[in-house]
């Protein structure tokens, strides 16, 4: 009011940073422009020495022998695609770079797979007769798939019981409420004839989408330029006690204090994660929902953290319905991989010192709406107990004229000498004169649920629609 803002200033992306910030955004942007910088890229995710050229390899050693290392392997593969012109005479681009450029665009704006083709196609047609383009999708895929940035199928219940891994690995049907692990097809609903020529793969029912945490952190600090970005909330944090990161926060401090071995290593990564369903076709399939599991780093600078870059995709929920409670049956493979990281680790290279250590993983937070925070939780957020916080001692009341329920006693939070505390007549005509209830922690809720065993899938709503 007093000063206004900079007319200059036509872009939100400052936040009470010093001037010096205006470069280190200005370096983020060409941190990720598409610069044809492959060799480096392809280094420091295999921690090859540097300056490795394609002739550095030699093509007469059989690769499935044994006598050339897998990681090797791939290494040199990615080498010679990113040496290798596209077609003779060319500068710009080489195979490897041409086809991560495509790729990037078509998932940048959504193509589909025939529309790729066909663009290949066309490109096929203006290159030379002698170009090394790929002419299909899945010839691109099975060449940038040693960059290591896959995901796991993993079939899951048509009712949300279980998922097909581990001792289910194996099982054709539910063992829970018995439903079929793959689609019924028709001609085997209505008992038709096919011919035995046919023999085509079954189709799972479900599919859990799940990316491996690991490898990605482990990309974090093997590239030399986000490993020191990693020690950001420590080295490069102001510490003058106002809250400007999540390292600043109560949270954070206490998680610090009751586990020293974490904290005392600034590269231990935080994670928070994010959960939320959207509907992947619009408007058009409002009953289909698909529910994904983000993972940020916060590690990073607060102008880092939240970008897209270093956002993590872990789970890729099926729908076409929320899983709700039964969240937490696709969760599992996560949570196995977080207890593995969190107790064991993993050794990774840190670039910024140039040296190999020990790497655990710790998740602080979780970051949702309330729908998804009764999921997650399994707190629910509806009828007498709706506050997470009060728990059981939420004051609530039933309105008979509404039908609804409502929440008072707000003042428990005031100051003991508050005014309002004993201010009948602005609220429900009753002093509060209560403190704060506490909230409970985790060991109490142990205690509360006791032997109590969790019951997952929808098969009873299934079997009352059969019904």
């Amino acid at each position: 009011m007093c000063v206004g803002f900079d007319r200059n200033y036509t872009k939100w992306v400052f936040h009470g940073e010093s001037g010096s910030s205006n470069k280190m955004y200005s370096d983020e942007r060409e941190k990720f422009s598409m610069h044809n910088d492959l060799d480096s890229l392809l280094e420091e995710t295999f921690m090859m020495p540097p300056n490795l050229g394609e002739n550095d390899f030699d093509d007469t050693i059989d690769e499935d022998n044994g006598e050339f290392d897998t990681e090797t392997t791939r290494f040199s593969k990615l080498i010679r695609d990113a040496h290798q012109e596209v077609y003779p005479g060319s500068k710009n681009f080489s195979k490897l770079s041409i086809i991560v450029r495509l790729l990037h665009i078509k998932n940048l704006h959504g193509w589909s797979n025939v529309s790729f083709d066909m663009l290949l196609k066309v490109l096929e047609e203006l290159l030379p007769e002698n170009s090394c383009l790929p002419s299909s999708y899945q010839d691109c895929k099975l060449i940038i798939k040693d960059l290591g940035f896959s995901y796991e199928k993993i079939d899951s219940c048509p009712n949300d019981c279980v998922l097909f891994r581990k001792e289910y690995e194996n099982e054709v049907r539910c063992p829970k409420c018995h439903a079929s692990r793959y689609k019924e097809m028709k001609h085997q609903r209505f008992r038709r004839k096919v011919s035995s020529k046919v023999a085509s793969l079954p189709i799972p029912a479900k599919v859990l989408r799940y990316f491996p945490l690991k490898q990605r952190i482990k990309r974090l600090f093997m590239s030399s330029k986000t490993a020191k970005s990693m020690k950001w909330h420590d080295e490069g944090r102001t510490k003058d006690g106002k809250l400007r990161h999540p390292a600043d926060s109560l949270a954070w401090k206490t998680f610090d204090s009751l586990h020293p071995n974490f904290a005392s290593d600034p590269r231990n990564v935080r994670l928070g994660l994010a959960s939320d369903g959207f509907t992947p076709f619009k408007m058009m399939a409002k009953g289909h929902s698909i529910w994904p599991v983000v993972l940020m780093t916060y590690n990073l600078a607060p102008w880092d953290c939240m970008k897209q870059p270093y956002l993590m995709l872990s789970l890729l929920i099926p729908g076409p319905s929320s899983p709700k409670s039964s969240i937490d049956v696709y969760l599992e493979p996560l949570i196995d991989e977080l207890k593995e990281l969190w107790e064991k680790g993993f050794e990774t290279y840190d670039a910024s010192n140039k040296e190999f250590f020990q790497a655990h993983v710790a998740l602080l937070w979780t970051i949702n709406d309330l729908p998804a925070y009764s999921m997650l939780s399994g707190w629910t957020i509806s009828g007498k107990l709706a506050c997470p916080v009060c728990n059981y001692h939420t004051c609530s009341r039933y309105l008979n004229n509404s039908k609804k329920m409502c929440y008072m006693c707000h003042q428990r939070w005031l100051d003991l000498k508050h005014r309002w505390r004993k201010d009948k007549k602005c609220f429900d005509g009753i002093q509060e004169l209560r403190g704060a209830p506490t909230p409970l922690a985790g060991s109490n809720i142990l205690d509360i649920l006791g032997d109590r065993k969790n019951s997952f899938g929808n098969a009873k709503k299934t079997e009352k629609k059969e019904g």
